[in-house]
């Protein structure tokens, strides 16, 4: 008895050495793996700003000059002198500069990075411009209670659309249509109207201006971007909204609110330290908040122009 016993033991003594052999190799074999590592990217502005339009210049050498000015894709200025100051109150003399950059298709919007979402509520958009007036190296303001017609080219205008102004906020631009918020006062209702070539407005501020409408829904979702074979630190990631011409840019691998049932274009881009460029899209309609798994492909830069003329 004692020595089956003692074999018993001998036994379970044995399987327990062996259980714990076993565990032991495969936990070593596991840590042995060598974790994958992820491609890494440069930061693609050098890229984007390589492709994005270009400022104008307009000279005002007269008053009678002073509008309307026209820009390369048809916006019209009417920047009289009266309404510029400096800073500090002084009126300004002639000459001076007037500077402007037109935005009207999403894919110059992505390439100047300017999204068009207010205070995370997507904005259905006909087109952003900048306007600035400089003399002497010194940027100008308007003066209180004065305004800058302006006219946005367009084939077929909305009836509803609203003039919102850019200002900085924490890492891109957010958009408001109260100038009141920007410490402007004015009685100008930030209404666009419509003519046979476009909208037709009033800015009350300098700077970024945005031909837009609220198109925030009751229920929303976030996309977050998740990648196994890319760090996505350096990869800039948009939404487009082809219904509402709406263009949304990722800051930290998370998405803004998305309206639900929003059919929309994921466009990622991205540089490597070798110059190749990078590129992930993907089409979904957006149902409920969810994780995409991004895997970046080298492209071209036609290629690329070629997509995002698409959109």
């Amino acid at each position: 008895m004692k020595k089956r016993q003692l074999t018993l033991t001998l036994l379970c003594s044995l399987a327990v050495i062996a259980t714990v052999m076993n565990y032991s190799c495969k936990k070593d074999r596991i840590e042995e793996q060598p974790q994958q590592t992820l491609n890494e990217y440069s930061s693609p502005n050098d890229y984007l700003n390589s492709k994005k339009q270009q400022e104008q210049e307009f000279v005002i050498t007269s008053d009678s000059a002073s509008g309307p000015i026209t820009g390369n894709q048809g916006t019209n200025i009417w920047c009289g002198r009266q309404c510029l100051m400096f800073p500090n109150g002084d009126s300004v003399a002639l000459p001076y500069t007037v500077k402007l950059v037109e935005l009207y298709t999403p894919k110059d919007m992505i390439y100047y990075q300017m999204p068009t979402v207010a205070s995370d509520t997507i904005l259905e958009t006909d087109g952003e411009i900048r306007l600035r007036a400089f003399k002497d190296g010194t940027e100008l303001v308007l003066r209180p209670g004065c305004s800058w017609p302006i006219m946005m080219p367009n084939t077929a205008p909305e009836n509803y659309m609203r003039v919102f102004y850019g200002f900085d906020a924490s890492n891109h631009v957010d958009w408001t249509d109260d100038p009141s918020t920007l410490g402007v006062t004015t009685s100008y209702i930030p209404t666009f109207g419509t003519t046979t070539g476009g909208y037709l407005g009033s800015t009350v501020r300098l700077g970024w201006i945005n031909c837009d409408y609220k198109r925030g829904g009751s229920v929303n979702h976030h996309l977050s971007f998740v990648s196994s074979t890319d760090n996505l630190t350096n990869v800039a990631i948009f939404i487009y909204f082809p219904s509402t011409k709406t263009v949304m840019q990722v800051y930290n691998q998370t998405s803004g609110s998305i309206p639900d049932n929003s059919s929309v274009k994921i466009i990622a881009i991205a540089v490597n330290s070798s110059g190749t460029l990078y590129s992930f899209t993907q089409n979904m309609t957006v149902t409920a908040s969810s994780s995409i798994e991004v895997t970046m492909a080298a492209t071209t830069d036609p290629a690329l122009t070629a997509v995002l003329d698409g959109l």
